[in-house]
């Protein structure tokens, strides 16, 4: 995706902006101020688009989980022959497969993103598995209609941004309702140390508990299986990688730890349906959003 990057602005709770004023889309990241969200969230992103924009854009699965509202316009999904109206207020499974989206409207959608995949879990009671159940989850079936309603309502009321931060916050602080285990920390921490290169026996083995903990752990806190979460921890890598050194995907393939080309080919395939050679292409590239990919 072009992108006309500009110095970060000013002001000390935005720690990164980027103006696509060319092409009439804005994307702007803050640092959450409250002690108690500074190690949970890791940025609340505004994220707004002009009525003209109607280019489709591409997201990859990736391990930014979070919930969004979209106080504006309209969000959709491409399904297998349609667009699909996403829920105003929700939250996206990104864990597993890449989704092409458009917008409609003058469109602002405020997203949360949380440090610790998946840090939903420390908003809610609900297992990770259940919430990740459909590809979209309304925040009506996580939080009360009444709080929904509220928040809404109160976001849309607020003024500007810093205003629509601290009603956001407030929020957020007020359903903190728990926090991980150190162990489901630390076998977190070492498939990003990793990079994905690790599988459940070892982590089994390393932490010593068994494969079936960190299946449990998995479902509760991340909602997919822990095979499947280290093979797109490796896939992030790749590109990361490749992004870094400017290297065509495929020859990161062993640096990334994968075996083989045919195996990091069926990989990269599993998480964005393009192969390597495809997804460096620039009709494809293009298309991939900087909002989380990169």
């Amino acid at each position: 995706m072009n992108v006309a990057a500009k110095k970060p602005i000013t002001l000390t709770e935005k720690y990164n902006y980027i103006n696509l004023s060319h092409i009439m889309e804005s994307i702007v990241s803050y640092k959450p101020s409250n002690p108690l969200l500074i190690d949970k969230v890791s940025a609340i992103v505004f994220w707004r688009r002009s009525a003209d924009f109607n280019n489709s854009t591409i997201f990859l699965p990736n391990n930014i989980c979070g919930f969004g509202l979209t106080l504006s316009g309209e969000f959709l999904v491409k399904s297998k022959t349609s667009f699909n109206k996403m829920p105003a207020f929700g939250i996206r499974n990104t864990l597993i497969k890449p989704s092409e989206i458009i917008t409609r409207g003058e469109f602002l959608n405020i997203s949360i993103r949380l440090k610790i995949p998946n840090g939903m879990s420390l908003f809610t009671h609900i297992p990770m598995n259940v919430i990740y159940e459909g590809e979209v989850t309304s925040l009506n079936d996580i939080f009360s209609n009444q709080e929904i309603n509220i928040l809404v309502e109160s976001l849309i009321g607020a003024s500007n941004d810093i205003d629509k931060l601290k009603v956001l916050e407030h929020f957020l602080v007020g359903k903190l309702t728990g926090y991980h285990s150190p162990c489901f920390l630390g076998i977190i921490n070492k498939i990003h140390e990793t990079n994905g290169q690790c599988n459940v026996a070892q982590l089994a083995s390393y932490f010593t508990i068994s494969e079936r903990t960190i299946h449990r752990l998995f479902n509760k806190f991340i909602g997919i299986n822990p095979k499947n979460y280290i093979n797109l921890i490796r896939f992030r890598s790749a590109l990361r990688f490749a992004t870094k050194t400017k290297k065509d995907c495929i020859n990161t393939a062993i640096d990334a730890g994968y075996y083989d080309q045919s195996h990091f080919i069926k990989q990269f395939k599993t998480f964005s349906t393009l192969t390597p050679t495809q997804f460096s292409s620039t009709i494809h590239s293009n298309k991939v959003s900087d909002f989380y990919n990169l």
